[in-house]
């Protein structure tokens, strides 16, 4: 398999505007100054293992996807693809909103699961009681 670093720089470019992130945002998280992400952008520069792996993690994605546009993890996946989308757009608020969203998320998700065992242990086969009055 040939890596080619154009698609590969395609790759990073699209997963960084997916994630509404600028390049000065991936130096902020990885350390990477803007001249050589655009670069790499472009594929005019190989990066080093190291900057690959922190692009990896700046993005949110693995470097098997990034080098290849494959992954063991997101092969012919729509849910996953779903799952991304709502990940990106979690990442563009503030830290307090992402808290706020990540409690609301976990009240409803506990709510569901309650509401699920409740209708687990009533048996829709059980018969009324009647009650026996003595006359």
């Amino acid at each position: 398999m040939e890596l080619n670093m154009i698609t590969i720089g395609k790759r990073i470019r699209e997963r960084r505007k997916e994630l509404n992130l600028t390049q000065t945002d991936i130096y902020h998280k990885c350390g990477i100054a803007s001249g050589a992400l655009s670069q790499i952008e472009n594929g005019s520069r190989t990066p080093s293992i190291v900057t690959f792996y922190a692009l990896s993690q700046a993005l949110d994605c693995n470097m098997e996807w990034l080098a290849t546009g494959i992954s063991t993890n997101t092969k012919n996946s729509e849910s996953y693809t779903y799952e991304e989308k709502i990940l990106a757009d979690i990442h563009t608020l503030p830290k307090d909103d992402q808290e706020e969203f990540l409690g609301m998320l976990q009240l409803r998700i506990q709510r569901i699961k309650k509401k699920l065992n409740m209708n687990a242990t009533s048996s829709p086969l059980e018969a009324p009681r009647q009650s026996s009055s003595a006359s």
